[in-house]
């Protein structure tokens, strides 16, 4: 999405969304002073709150700066389902994506209730577009060095991220310092380059590396001979240098909520893959942008040994390390690799796969490290 004006009806819905999200002039006064703006600015004395937000979007619009507006009110209030919807219209919200006959395609607005009911009955869009704005501000682009994207992570812990072994590789066997690595929350840029907003970057700490568990030499196999061990899990469970998961998300603003992280389902649930079929995404691919792939018929199969799940929701370069999440949000599986014979649009992949969650966490016990998992 490259900058230009509003259309008349975005404008209308800009004002609707931004008075229901900030609904007293000093919270709006906070959002705008986060911007190096001063709400006083942009209506009158007379003017009744309503009407002060309506000259606001109007200034906005006619100054191009109505995107640095709505990026910035979605960061601070992202579980505002109305909200993040408009905001995704202009890709500074997740796109959700689905993967169809000619490729990955954006989910049209008036579709997407459709598909989350298709994946679960019983929940409704507004609260999947709510739960999904409290994940994303979990989910980071992996880079090394920095600006170089390498795949995505997440939080786990108020500290703790987690991610792919293969992503951090040349890292954890000192190939590249540690300090190489750079944790970027909250990325959005344009298609013409343009960053909005402010993304939040995080270093590692000293003591950094938690946890690994390489992949499996099966993991490469495009007819796979055998079945990975059960510490072939292909994760890394990494310290930060400070806690994002305790920090506001929107500093500046009072009302913030904090990070947080992404919890082990309680008592380990599993799906019943049988029967349940959707698996959703949270991604980062190919370095861009967040996005959230769904795909309502997606899980194709479970290993033998619990270890991995295989899943037809689509992924791409930069999808490594992403969380993927059950019908009703729950964290089933760590993503962590395609199909090995994928060559394109001709050879298109037969499946992608990820770790099972109880996996890991099976693991991370057996080692006596299950308590860096901030829901332990």
């Amino acid at each position: 999405m490259e900058r230009g004006s509003l259309k008349p009806v975005d404008r209308l819905t800009m004002r609707k969304v931004l008075r229901d999200a900030f609904k007293t002039p000093p919270r709006m006064k906070d959002l705008l002073l986060a911007i190096n703006r001063d709400f006083d600015d942009y209506y009158g004395m007379g003017d009744d709150y309503p009407e002060a937000v309506q000259k606001l979007v109007d200034r906005a619009n006619e100054e191009l700066w109505w995107m640095e507006l709505l990026a910035a009110a979605h960061t601070a209030r992202p579980t505002d389902p109305l909200l993040a919807e408009f905001a995704a219209e202009f890709n500074l919200a997740p796109i959700p994506v689905e993967t169809t006959a000619r490729g990955t395609e954006r989910i049209p607005a008036g579709d997407l209730e459709a598909k989350v009911r298709a994946a679960n009955p019983m929940l409704d869009v507004l609260v999947w577009r709510t739960r999904l704005g409290e994940i994303e501000g979990r989910v980071c682009r992996v880079e090394c060095p920095p600006g170089k994207a390498r795949g995505t992570g997440f939080l786990v812990g108020p500290d703790v991220v987690i991610t792919n072994y293969h992503v951090v590789k040349d890292v954890i066997d000192g190939t590249w310092a540690p300090e190489h690595v750079l944790l970027r929350f909250d990325y959005k840029v344009l298609s013409d380059g343009v960053k909005l907003g402010e993304d939040k970057t995080y270093s590692l700490a000293a003591d950094w590396l938690i946890d690994h568990s390489p992949y499996s030499a099966h993991d490469l196999e495009a007819i796979p001979t055998g079945e990975p061990a059960v510490d072939e899990l292909d994760y890394a469970l990494m310290r930060t240098a400070g806690a994002p998961g305790r920090e506001p998300l929107f500093p500046g603003d009072p009302n913030s909520a904090a990070r947080g992280w992404i919890e082990v389902p309680p008592g380990r649930a599993e799906l019943d893959f049988g029967r349940q079929k959707a698996l959703f995404i949270v991604q980062h691919p190919d370095g861009k942008p967040m996005q959230v792939a769904l795909d309502t018929d997606s899980i194709t199969g479970v290993f033998g040994n619990q270890t991995r799940l295989r899943y037809r929701t689509n992924t791409e370069g930069g999808s490594s390390g992403s969380p993927c999440f059950g019908p009703d949000w729950q964290w089933i599986a760590l993503h962590h690799s395609g199909d090995p014979m994928y060559g394109g649009p001709q050879y298109p992949a037969r499946w992608n796969q990820g770790i099972l969650v109880s996996a890991i966490v099976n693991l991370l016990e057996q080692r006596g490290k299950l308590v860096a998992l901030g829901s332990r």
